[in-house]
């Protein structure tokens, strides 16, 4: 199921996040993915693609932002969902629409507490025989390129997907 989901600044939001950081127009997060664009027009956070079959984000669930110079270390961010509209087009895909469900998520500015530190790191997964489709060949010529510990945690994440699926 490929699913669309924009996370859009509620009405007025945008204007208290601008005064809550001190963020002049043109000079915010928004701003910088839509360049030239007339920024009373812009309320778009973010945009995902997703494809996993999870359900739409519901209200509470909060955006999570990166540290620039660490992108392992993450934290939720000040956006958090409000609001959620799920829209189903009536020609499906392969045939009409490019999406099964788009999601419009609206969020509002709940700035975090500053002691809020950036704690949480990002788990990855090592690229396994899955990763490559099943192509064992392609697997193996990459794994050979590979360091000694990148092999290892390659190789581990095989086995627990292994497992995984026996449980299923």
């Amino acid at each position: 199921m490929r699913k669309l989901i924009l996370f859009k600044a509620d009405k007025g939001e945008i204007e208290k996040y601008r005064q809550k950081t001190e963020t002049q127009i043109g000079k915010s997060f928004y701003r910088i993915a839509n360049v030239d664009s007339v920024p009373s027009l812009i309320n778009t956070i973010a945009e995902h693609y997703d494809s996993s079959g999870k359900p739409a984000p519901a209200i509470g669930h909060r955006l999570t932002e990166t540290v620039p110079e660490n992108r392992d270390s993450f934290r939720d961010s000040g956006w958090e969902v409000v609001r959620v509209e799920e829209y189903t087009p009536e020609i499906p895909p392969p045939y009409g629409a490019g999406f099964d469900t788009i999601c419009i998520c609206y969020c509002a500015y709940k700035p975090l507490a500053p002691e809020n530190v950036w704690m949480k790191k990002a788990h990855r997964f090592a690229p396994s025989l899955a990763s490559f489709g099943g192509d064992e060949k392609a697997y193996q010529e990459w794994l050979a390129t590979q360091s000694e510990d990148v092999q290892a945690e390659s190789k581990s994440a095989m086995e627990w997907l292994k497992t995984q699926e026996k449980q299923h």
